[in-house]
């Protein structure tokens, strides 16, 4: 399974997440500002206090609308029709990387949807906020969405998760922890008026039980190609999985890496079942160490759409890309592989969303 070791200090890795996290700023100010078509800038944000998780705080909600289509419109003639949302959640190896980071992708849903919302989630980063704080912040937000869905004109039954890497991960996850919570009385009141429509994941971890070495033996041109360094995946694996956080195997006192919440790839039936949406697309790159498990999952949840539990499994292989290849700044070039894969997920949006 992935290192848990306590080792390095957690100020060490406090240090070096402050070194990584410049370097990907720059790299993201490069993406939306230097290279074209240049994406938008969020029109909202907005602040919102931990409310699921332990660890107090506050979690930050960049909202990005179609111009032609507000948030909040000046006027109106005539009332509106509840709007689909995609919540979106960035990559980073949940220790860098911001919700900004996705302008790109989200600026591609609301070019083409203009009366959807993107909502991109700054959840809380590790070392500082270890597992499970990112996916609490997630579900955090979710349920804040859904109890403020007529304030902001949301649709409660047309909400979409999206992510990228991290993200993916946190995106896959999200639905068996929001179900988990959905079940506390607290939240009794809007049960029954809310709903996943589906999930959109590009080059997600679905099996932590794999070591980093295992899962580059799945895929062997992945170390050849990956731009990210073994000791950048040590960095993201001790920053995340603190011991101390991470799910226990009831019965046995020992840390359970296949706990749904970590390796969504490896949940029961019963939960994908009861927990997951009608429609989910996963995107994998040819050249990545999370390849084979992200094509195991999407098979998995194939299965499901053949024995009639599922309405609709997509996604696809792109061939000869490196992991986060579409957020690589591309300055006047462009990239049409990215836009072949946006092409695709804006498709399936178009299915999850129920649109004519």
């Amino acid at each position: 399974m992935a290192s848990i070791s306590p080792s390095p200090s957690r100020s060490a890795l406090r240090n070096k997440a402050h070194r990584y996290r410049m370097l990907a700023h720059l790299l993201s100010i490069l993406d939306r500002y230097l290279s074209w078509p240049l994406p938008p800038g969020p029109s909202v944000g907005i602040a919102l206090p931990s409310t699921v998780s332990k660890a107090p705080g506050s979690i930050q909600l960049y909202f990005f609308t179609a111009p032609s289509n507000p948030l909040y419109p000046r006027k109106q003639t005539k009332p509106c029709p509840p709007r689909p949302v995609l919540i979106n959640f960035h990559g980073g190896g949940f220790s860098i990387g911001h919700a900004s980071d996705d302008a790109r992708w989200a600026g591609t849903v609301v070019n083409a949807y203009p009366d959807a919302v993107v909502i991109s989630v700054n959840y809380r980063l590790a070392p500082e906020q270890p597992f499970p704080v990112a996916l609490e912040d997630g579900v955090g937000a979710i349920l804040w969405l859904w109890q403020e869905a007529k304030k902001y004109n949301l649709d409660k039954t047309r909400f979409v998760l999206s992510g990228a890497s991290a993200g993916g991960n946190l995106a896959l996850a999200m639905p068996f922890r929001l179900h988990d919570e959905l079940q506390k009385k607290r939240w009794a009141s809007i049960r029954g008026e809310v709903a996943l429509a589906g999930l959109v994941v590009f080059y997600a971890g679905t099996d932590w039980t794999r070591t980093r070495k295992e899962r580059d033996a799945t895929n062997p041109i992945a170390p050849q190609k990956s731009p990210i360094s073994p000791s950048l995946f040590k960095f993201f694996d001790d920053s995340y999985l603190l011991a101390a956080g991470l799910p226990i195997r009831p019965g046995t006192g020992r840390v359970d890496m296949s706990h749904p919440y970590l390796s969504p790839g490896l949940a029961p039936a019963s939960l994908l079942h009861a927990a997951y949406p009608p429609a989910v697309a996963i995107y994998t790159c040819g050249w990545d160490q999370l390849l084979v498990e992200g094509n195991t999952f999407r098979e998995r949840l194939g299965g499901f759409v053949e024995d009639g539990k599922m309405a609709s499994i997509g996604g696809f292989v792109i061939e000869d890309a490196v992991h986060g290849f579409d957020k690589k700044p591309s300055f006047w070039k462009g990239n049409q592989v990215r836009e072949r894969m946006y092409g695709d997920a804006i498709k399936q949006l178009k299915v999850m969303w129920k649109m004519d």
